[in-house]
């Protein structure tokens, strides 16, 4: 059982990334230079190879069959993970586990297995795990290898998704700015 001062840290770093200033995805990306700062934190770009110390630390299953892409993600209790920035709506799985993440509008989420989530366009999350998990995503993609699926349906940056999406993004963040200001 996940005791409750884990719960408050979860809460307390996740929920700490929308007080920075600017866009979701700008702030996720301050986060995930601090984060890669500290030694032994591991990354990953889409479409690059999965180093020796991701596959060892976040073992990924893959599977495409009939035009979709299945990966399937084990993250071990107590890891910090920031995910890449998703291209295409999508349904995920909690199939095992606990989690705490940082929800589109900046909320921090819990949940525990079995939990499904529908992924949006420009959806970059951030995990604190409280259990051992596997989290499992379903693409729809023509690729049939893991390094072009990902440059499909992930994105390195914001700026790298459709305009509507960052014009929407850049509406909601200013609509902040200015509740701030009242």
């Amino acid at each position: 059982m996940v005791d409750g001062h884990e719960s408050v840290l979860a809460k307390k770093v996740l929920g700490g990334i929308p007080q920075l200033t600017g866009l979701l995805w700008e702030k996720i990306a301050d986060f995930q230079s601090q984060l890669e700062e500290i030694e032994g934190v591991v990354t990953h770009k889409a479409g690059d190879e999965q180093s020796k110390e991701m596959k060892k630390t976040l073992p990924l299953k893959h599977h495409f069959e009939g035009g979709l892409y299945t990966r399937e993600l084990f993250m071990p209790q107590g890891m910090m993970l920031v995910s890449m920035i998703h291209r295409q709506q999508h349904p995920s799985f909690l199939v095992k586990g606990k989690l705490s993440y940082l929800t589109d509008e900046g909320q921090v989420e819990t949940i525990e297995a079995p939990h499904t989530v529908f992924t949006q366009v420009g959806t970059q999350r951030v995990f604190y795990v409280h259990k051992d998990s596997v989290w499992i995503c379903v693409y729809k993609t023509t690729k049939t290898n893991v390094e072009d699926a990902e440059k499909e349906i992930y994105a390195d940056s914001f700026m790298e998704l459709p305009q509507e999406v960052i014009n929407k993004a850049l509406k909601i963040c200013q609509e902040s700015q200015q509740e701030l200001v009242y």
